[in-house]
């Protein structure tokens, strides 16, 4: 998949999220990712694997944050998946971040999102 320009492309703010409390998962797919920003366009994460993260089922993805606070079901499309960073050859993994685009919300999600953004929120990027 190419990568795309993304702070160009940026029509929305994107803000930084609580480390270690906000985190993607996709339950088609057994795996995990660290929420790196949010905005009410989209997300971006990183996860450690092997192999990329799926493509596929994109309505999946599950957010979770502070307060136990949930976003599921949201549609969305990827824009990016990239490596960040390659391990050792002895462990074998790499650390690849995900960009995210949101589709069209409805009312109740687009609420939803603004209010994941205030709780879990750190910084404007």
């Amino acid at each position: 998949m190419q990568s795309l320009q993304i702070d160009e492309q940026r029509k929305f703010k994107r803000f930084q999220v609580k480390k270690e409390s906000s985190f993607v998962m996709n339950p088609g797919w057994p795996a995990m990712g660290e929420l790196i920003d949010i905005s009410t366009g989209g997300f971006a994460f990183k996860y450690i694997a092997d192999d990329k993260w799926p493509y596929g089922n994109e309505h999946g993805h599950v957010i979770f944050g502070d307060h136990d606070f949930c976003l599921n079901d949201l549609p969305v499309n990827i824009v990016a998946d990239q490596v960040v960073t390659r391990s050792s050859q002895a462990t074998n993994y790499i650390v690849r971040r995900r960009c995210m685009k949101f589709g069209d919300l409805s009312d109740e999600q687009k609420f939803l999102v603004e209010c994941f953004i205030w709780i879990n929120g750190v910084c404007e990027c």
